[in-house]
């Protein structure tokens, strides 16, 4: 009897435990496809931001419409089996940078009890082209070597743009060429070509934000290319292609009271940039930039603070020079091999040539998950 009683109640606990058994698998299942659920609404969100111009996008700078707003669940089906829908709240009317939240639901936000919710959140950004007034443009005072051609009369697909831009004082050297997008091509130098003596806030408002350096500075860190202080590209440490970011030698964004000594300090040399091509991508600097050597730069070269071009290297794209110590001017005086020292050319200054992702992306560091 004793025997019986054991085994009797061995098959109980048995039969309980098989009956759980489907209860606790078809509760994994419902999780799992919130979270997919989750996941595709983060992707429906990052859709919806890149194309602004579509139907179902939202348009830039503006809040986000329903049902990005959290108003009303998305369904989600494969063909006549519903599977659920998430709810997609966008915050913020920034033209790059948002806030996302997420809630993956199965079987949807209505019905019994045991819903399955899976909640994700993230930062999306889309890395912004400063948009120069011109191919090379300078906050402070600028010099133009002998013989040195600086050249933005070919491209027109983001508008005219001078040849070069300054808040301060423009010496064009002897024998040198400064040429931008206006009425008279044949005739360098004019005023349309070489604009001095610009309102700062022409500068400012294009300038990189501290929001659109944090952005960069997250996505060079996730890419491996974030580096500080003082920083020497050459054969034995090329450029690689994509977004390079250097940052001051504490890591700390750049104030009033930062010193001289903490700001970032790049070199680029012979050997930084494979012979016969070129670097494409964005190199942003919080800091003095130097481009020297040979080779070509496709793409935006950005520093806080003084540029100087020597030697025979070429860029392609925007140089941008935002003098926030320095008063000593900016100085292009690179004669390459062919072209000009410096090209405006739109696209490659967005794109850095093909190489800057100009849809919206998370910003590393920023996703988040919580269940429900």
């Amino acid at each position: 009897m004793m025997i019986l009683l054991v085994l009797s109640a061995v098959l109980v606990g048995l039969s309980m435990v098989a009956g759980r058994e489907p209860v606790i698998a078809g509760n994994h299942v419902m999780l799992a496809q919130a979270q997919a659920l989750a996941e595709a609404g983060l992707s429906r969100g990052l859709w919806a931001l890149s194309n602004p111009d579509s139907a179902d996008g939202i348009p830039t700078a503006s809040p986000a419409p329903a049902p990005y707003d959290g108003s009303r669940l998305i369904a989600v089906a494969t063909g006549s089996n519903p599977l659920g829908g998430f709810r997609l709240t966008i915050s913020g009317a920034a033209s790059h940078q948002r806030e996302l939240v997420v809630a993956g639901l199965v079987p949807g936000d209505e019905g019994a009890l045991g819903v399955a919710r899976q909640e994700i959140s993230a930062t999306a950004i889309r890395l912004r082209f400063p948009d120069p007034p011109a191919g090379l443009t300078v906050r402070g005072d600028l010099t133009i070597g002998s013989g040195v051609v600086v050249d933005a009369s070919t491209d027109g697909t983001c508008g005219d743009r001078a040849g070069t831009w300054s808040t301060g004082v423009t010496t064009v050297g002897a024998a040198s060429r400064v040429q931008g997008r206006d009425a008279t091509p044949a005739i360098p130098n004019e005023d349309t070509d070489v604009q001095q003596g610009q309102p700062v806030g022409g500068f400012d408002d294009r300038a990189f934000s501290a929001q659109d350096l944090s952005a960069l500075r997250a996505v060079a860190r996730a890419r491996g290319t974030y580096y500080r202080g003082a920083v020497n590209f050459d054969a034995a440490q090329p450029m690689p292609d994509g977004l390079i970011f250097v940052d001051t030698l504490s890591g700390n964004a750049i104030t009033d009271a930062t010193p001289d000594t903490d700001l970032a300090a790049v070199t680029i040399r012979d050997g930084a940039i494979r012979t016969g091509g070129s670097f494409r991508g964005w190199i942003v600097v919080n800091g003095s930039l130097l481009i020297g050597g040979r080779g070509v730069l496709e793409g935006l070269a950005y520093a806080a603070d003084r540029i100087s071009q020597t030697g025979a290297s070429r860029v392609v794209g925007a140089l941008m020079a935002g003098h926030v110590r320095t008063t000593v001017p900016s100085l292009i005086d690179a004669r390459p091999d062919t072209g000009a020292a410096v090209v405006w050319n739109c696209e490659a200054g967005r794109s850095g040539g093909g190489s800057i992702p100009q849809r919206w992306i998370v910003k590393p560091g920023s996703y988040r998950e919580a269940a429900g």
